[in-house]
């Protein structure tokens, strides 16, 4: 399983098959996935970036600070933003009863990224803003990370012996 059929996958993920094909993806891929998703995050500004330092006559200057820093700080934050929505995670799973813990919790959110990181990426290299576009772009991993997490089951009610007697 490779990283390309971790991104067909996940694009198909509310699907009660992908999800659960999702969990089976050896961490190396995910790992690859992730920094996909990340690159996918960094590439409009990077090549922004890029172009206006060469424009200017600075890029010997900055490269250190455009491909090695800017990079960094994408990935970074990019990790902090998956955890802090992973958490919201375990609010939807309390909210439903599902069985899920969090290190699942953080593997789902990155797949659910995977539609909201893409449509981010081709309008900001089209140039095309509009207001509430985060907004927009949140919603939709909330709507696509719900339906992810409806599809575990349950947790099964505990019962103590003890009653019975």
């Amino acid at each position: 399983m490779g990283i390309l059929h971790v991104l067909k996958l996940s694009l198909a993920a509310p699907s009660r098959r992908a999800v659960f094909q999702l969990n089976r993806v050896k961490t190396k891929h995910f790992f690859g996935y992730i920094l996909l998703l990340l690159l996918l995050i960094f590439l409009p500004n990077g090549l922004q970036l890029i172009a206006d330092s060469v424009n200017s006559g600075r890029f010997a200057q900055e490269y250190l600070i455009i491909l090695i820093l800017y990079p960094s700080l994408v990935i970074l934050f990019g990790i902090l933003a998956v955890s802090l929505l992973a958490s919201l995670g375990l609010l939807f799973r309390r909210l439903t009863g599902r069985k899920l813990v969090y290190p699942l919790l953080w593997r789902m959110t990155v797949y659910a990224l995977t539609y909201p990181v893409i449509i981010f990426t081709i309008f900001e290299l089209l140039d095309v803003t509009f207001p509430y576009m985060s907004l927009l772009l949140l919603i939709l991993f909330i709507l696509i990370f719900f339906r992810m997490i409806l599809v575990y089951p349950k947790a099964r009610k505990r019962t103590d012996n003890n009653e019975a007697t």
